[in-house]
């Protein structure tokens, strides 16, 4: 069978035209604006769906993550951002509070680091200074507000983040992130001074303990005008 000139323009005409949509679908999705604002409330029944869907933002990083967070002890947030960096191999870097890398938050901080995060803090500012709470995905995509990542129960409480990928809006964050990158102190060497510091206090030498008519005789010994004179007896003190 065979088919006429007419029939097959028309053919590629509609073949030419589904590329195009589909192309111009398919761009758009990716540049498409992000502009959304998500309200969490301890009264709120979705409150967990709303995190999920938060979550969803960071899993979807294609190269970095970037979290300036007073600090992260999270388990769900935490997880994921581990999780990230194993099987996407996405580079995450977070800036926490000084007061963030604590006994409490000892577990997270050294798995996530363990699995190849970088965290910093400023190790020249006291504790509790740190008050943003971002996170810049790919450094395209700014969330940010009054939710703490860092605290298990923030679901808890009343908070909003506002997501946005506008540049006018995540440009001066991100430049921000990296100014504060740059003089912030990497928490892992902080962890190996510790560690060293505890090695070298507990490296002391053995130190006998003697009993206490011990220590007397062996200071009498060396100081004798510590040795204890009987009293004088009373005819003694008479005939004096």
């Amino acid at each position: 069978m065979r088919l006429s000139p007419r029939i097959l323009s028309s053919v590629g005409a509609i073949a030419i035209t589904c590329f195009v949509s589909a192309a111009a679908y398919y761009y758009k999705s990716r540049t498409r604006e992000v502009n959304e604002v998500m309200v969490f409330c301890k009264l709120q029944y979705n409150a967990y769906n709303y995190f999920d869907k938060l979550v969803s933002f960071i899993e979807a990083a294609k190269h970095t993550v970037h979290v300036c967070m007073p600090g992260i002890h999270n388990p769900a947030i935490q997880g994921r951002l581990v999780k990230l960096i194993k099987e996407k191999d996405i580079k995450i870097r977070i800036i926490i509070d000084k007061s963030g890398y604590n006994e409490s938050t000892d577990f997270f901080v050294r798995e996530l680091i363990e699995a190849g995060a970088e965290i910093k803090f400023k190790a020249n500012e006291p504790i509790f200074t740190m008050q943003h709470k971002f996170c810049l995905v790919d450094d395209r995509i700014l969330m940010t507000g009054t939710l703490n990542w860092g605290n298990d129960r923030s679901c808890d409480h009343w908070n909003y983040v506002y997501i946005t990928s506008k540049h006018q809006l995540v440009d001066p964050v991100k430049k921000e992130f990296y100014q504060m990158w740059e003089v912030s102190t990497d928490v892992q060497s902080t962890i190996h001074e510790q560690s060293t510091q505890i090695l070298y206090d507990s490296d002391v030498e053995t130190i006998e303990i003697l009993n206490p008519e011990e220590v007397m005789d062996i200071s009498a010994a060396d100081n004798p005008t510590l040795v204890e004179t009987e009293p004088a007896s009373e005819l003694q003190v008479m005939e004096a």
